[in-house]
């Protein structure tokens, strides 16, 4: 793994190269946003279509404003929200290219919270466009060893920030409609985005979407996908419901204290929290799935979250579309 400072990580940047830095939610595979050329880099490499758009990361308000079309509620978010795990769809501006945004005339944009991103985006004082660290499709990368399983010999270098303290992609909020409408479920809940806005907001229609243009990244029905298979239960009582088990068979239980001392074997049982809370479902979910794919067994199981929070509904989001075939 070639780890790399923030020296090395800014020189390769200006120079057109791609590195992966730490953000909150998960590591991002980043360059210069109004490059063309390395922001095809990045398509490369994790082999992502070009229909599907990336997310630029900004330091400020202001430096959103020389990218982007910002409307009131979009300045009342930025203010409030960032910087922190909220992305924005808003009007693009001529200066970002169209291999950014899939060709579409609107922007994702937000301004990362992590200190070590900001603080190469504040020394390369441009927007730095960052999708996932991970081969498109594959599960996120949430700490840089993650980033190195992923690509392997064709691993970019890494500004190692330590494990992501989120774990989650952000929330992304459509503000280009008559009504904002949230394109993907993140850390920041639609009830808290409504409590702020005092006014409602849309959840995302998949029927409604059907035959558009992705505005935003993650909306693809299979994503954040593991090698292994992953067969996805409505709740843990189902799960517990199978008679037959085999040495094939890996159980990832949303927490430790609901597996049972027997019934299970010969498969093998994991967890993804100690507690059984979301937050911390969410904080272990990628890195859980991919120690489960080093298990090298034929078949996942588990279960979606029923305590009907909004982080459990995007933890369910990304399980839903990690066992999509």
């Amino acid at each position: 793994m070639r780890e790399a400072s923030i020296t090395d990580c800014l020189a390769d940047l200006l120079g057109g190269g791609i590195v992966a830095l730490p953000t909150e939610t998960v590591y991002g595979l980043a360059c210069l946003a109004l490059d063309d050329n390395a922001v095809q880099k990045v398509f490369d490499l994790k082999g992502r279509p070009s229909t599907n758009p990336l997310i630029v990361h900004v330091l400020n308000i202001e430096q959103a404003e020389n990218i982007a079309e910002l409307n009131s509620i979009a300045k009342l978010l930025c203010q409030e929200f960032w910087p922190g795990p909220l992305t924005l769809i808003l009007p693009k501006k001529a200066v970002i290219p169209e291999k950014v945004t899939a060709g579409l005339n609107t922007v994702a944009i937000r301004s990362p919270s992590n200190p070590l991103f900001r603080k190469i985006l504040e020394k390369a004082d441009q927007p730095l466009a960052a999708p996932s660290a991970n081969r498109f499709s594959k599960v996120s990368a949430t700490t840089p060893r993650e980033v190195m399983d992923s690509f392997g010999e064709d691993c970019p270098p890494i500004l190692d920030g330590g494990k992501s303290n989120i774990g989650l992609e952000s929330t992304v909020l459509d503000l280009t409609g008559d009504t904002p409408e949230i394109l993907r479920l993140g850390p920041i809940s639609k009830r808290e985005l409504e409590k702020f806005l005092e006014i409602e907001i849309l959840n995302y229609s998949k029927t409604k979407h059907a035959n558009t243009a992705q505005k935003s990244p993650g909306l693809s029905s299979k994503h954040y996908s593991p090698e292994t298979p992953i067969c996805l239960y409505k709740d843990v009582s189902a799960i517990l419901q199978v008679e037959h088990w085999t040495a094939d068979d890996l159980i990832i239980f949303p927490s430790e204290n609901l597996i049972p001392s027997s019934k299970l074997e010969p498969a093998t049982a994991i967890a993804f929290s100690v507690t059984g809370e979301a937050k911390e479902i969410a904080h272990n979910l990628y890195a859980t799935l991919n120690k489960a794919d080093r298990f090298e067994k034929k078949l996942m199981h588990m279960a979606l979250l029923e305590d009907g929070g909004d982080v459990a509904g995007a933890v369910n989001d990304r399980l839903t579309r990690a066992s999509s075939s």
